[in-house]
């Protein structure tokens, strides 16, 4: 099992604001939590329903999670969110993962 803290937020987007909630979410992860202490990695996965968007974030500890979710920055940007959508969080250890290989 894997040590990192795995964060994913399922969000769905108020009709027709699913690409804006896509960007918005892209444009977060870029530009705030992607520099945070501990971030690991995140992605934005649209889904193909026209309403859905995940984003999916490995974080070295809780600890780091909270600590981002503390900054000023984040309630503003939070705010934003929730005028394009709901959502809901769901946050645990990766019990098991499988990377494809490429093969020449």
């Amino acid at each position: 099992m894997s040590t990192a803290v795995t964060l994913i937020n399922v969000f769905t987007a108020k009709p027709g604001k699913q690409q804006d909630l896509a960007e918005a979410l892209a444009e977060g992860t870029r530009n705030f939590f992607s520099k945070q202490p501990g971030s690991l990695s995140s992605s934005v996965v649209v889904g193909g329903d026209g309403g859905k968007v995940v984003n999916i974030s490995q974080w070295r500890s809780a600890e780091d999670i909270a600590a981002f979710r503390s900054d000023p920055r984040f309630a503003e940007y939070m705010k934003t969110i929730l005028e394009l959508g709901t959502g809901e969080t769901v946050m645990g250890h990766t019990s098991y993962s499988h990377t494809g290989g490429i093969e020449d």
